[in-house]
């Protein structure tokens, strides 16, 4: 009996001190979040990512609720994380910079600017100073404060490091904003600035092409709106004249096509389009070499090597019916001026599919020798395994012809299969001939 009570005793004492410990550690105050400000930012940055990469692993489908769902948790974690590094008692500016990129995570504008404010007091330095000003000018404009965000982009411009899309986009904002308030005076000023962004662009970012035709017409039609708005035509015509020899010297049959529709929107004329490229775009520079793994009825050849010969490089698929409609045209210059000096090329690439089916290479090639002969074409194709001379000359469409004069030097492009502008390719094919 002693024995058994001096057990419950023990029990009871070790329950009193557990439940001491429990109330304790109860009462506690949690441990504060001592992570530093770029790993709170990178947290909930992240966040999507890592959410994204669990839904692959579970084979999860589309679903455009879990998408917003998503979202909306990453910025209640960037809201999260904004609160804990707002409440430190000392900000640095590093932390400034982090929480303000949480604020701007979060949506929340009025916090982000302030802030960014805050951050840029001084005008300092360095990229993510320059960051903060990306961020202040999105936020001055979307409040209406445009002379913040002029001078936002204006310290940008005096400040390193500088990208050249960042510069784009922040006076692509300011420029749009300023078309709102029809202050077509500033909307020219920032217009040019947006311009030499994107040619700036242009120069280290050959690549992308198509991002860079989109910069270089965005911001061309925008001043040669600015213009036209405040009474400047000319120079309205101008910066579009400007944009289509800026095609013939990437060269870029796409920014062709969108600076040939831009220019007609002013006058409205595919005459007029052809005696303004007559009378104002200069030939410049050679068009690059072209790439073909293999060659059908024709030697492989360099443009280099067809010096003193018109050539015509014919953009093409055998599945696009836009295509199969110029190819009567092709044969019939080419039998009536091959004596004279014109070559053509019909340029192609594997695509894996035709007549409803998938194709190896090498069962496309078989279908393209066959098509070839069946269509009687009796000029040579080439075909490349890549799209490499797609992105040299700019194609994202097709049929998109170029031709070359006898200098070696890109004289005009021809960007679909109208009747007006095979007509027009016709003429300036008998006018390079007769050069």
């Amino acid at each position: 009996m002693r024995f058994l009570t001096v057990v419950l005793l023990v029990l009871l004492s070790f329950a009193a001190a557990s439940a001491q410990a429990l109330n304790t550690k109860a009462d506690d105050p949690p441990k504060p979040d001592e992570r530093p400000a770029q790993a709170l930012y990178e947290d909930a940055n992240g966040y999507l990512g890592r959410r994204y990469q669990e839904f692959n692993k579970q084979k999860l489908p589309y679903d455009a609720k879990l998408e917003l769902q998503t979202k909306k948790e990453q910025q209640e974690l960037a809201v999260k994380n904004a609160a804990i590094l707002k409440a430190r008692s000392h900000l640095s500016k590093e932390d400034l910079y982090f929480l303000g990129m949480l604020n701007h995570l979060a949506g929340d504008a009025d916090a982000a600017l302030t802030t960014m404010r805050q951050l840029l007091k001084d005008d300092p330095d360095g990229a993510q100073a320059q960051a903060g000003r990306n961020v202040v000018v999105l936020y001055a404009v979307r409040k209406g404060l445009l002379d913040e965000a002029a001078t936002a982009i204006a310290s940008y411009a005096h400040h390193k490091p500088q990208r050249a899309d960042d510069r784009y986009r922040m006076e692509l904002l300011i420029t749009d904003a300023y078309s709102r308030t029809k202050d077509y005076a500033s909307m020219t000023k920032h217009a040019q600035a947006m311009l030499e962004a994107a040619k700036e662009f242009s120069k280290t970012n050959q690549e992308d092409v198509f991002k860079r035709d989109e910069m270089l017409v965005k911001s061309s039609a925008l001043l040669a709106d600015a213009y036209n708005k405040s009474n400047h035509r000319d120079d309205a015509m101008k910066t579009l004249q400007n944009l289509v020899q800026m095609s013939f010297d990437l060269p870029s049959g796409n920014l062709y096509k969108l600076a040939m529709y831009r220019f007609l929107v002013l006058k409205p004329s595919l005459a007029e389009f052809d005696k303004m490229l007559a009378d104002s775009i200069a030939a410049k520079g050679t068009p690059p070499e072209i790439i073909g793994s293999e060659w059908i009825d024709q030697s492989p050849v360099k443009l280099s090597d067809l010096r003193g010969k018109v050539v015509l490089l014919d953009f093409w698929a055998h599945w696009c019916g836009p295509c199969r409609v110029t190819l009567p045209n092709l044969s019939r210059w080419h039998d009536a001026y091959k004596d004279k000096g014109l070559v053509i090329l019909g340029l192609t690439e594997y695509y894996g599919h035709g007549e409803g089916r998938q194709m190896t290479p090498v069962q496309e090639l078989a279908y393209l020798r066959e098509f070839k002969k069946r269509n009687r074409l009796p000029y040579g194709v080439v075909v490349d395994e890549s799209d490499e001379n797609s992105y040299n000359y700019g194609v994202n469409s097709i049929p998109m012809s170029f031709l070359i004069d006898r200098k070696g030097r890109l004289r005009y492009i021809s960007p679909g299969a109208s009747d007006e502008e095979i007509a027009s390719l016709g003429k300036m094919i008998k006018k390079l001939l007769d050069e």
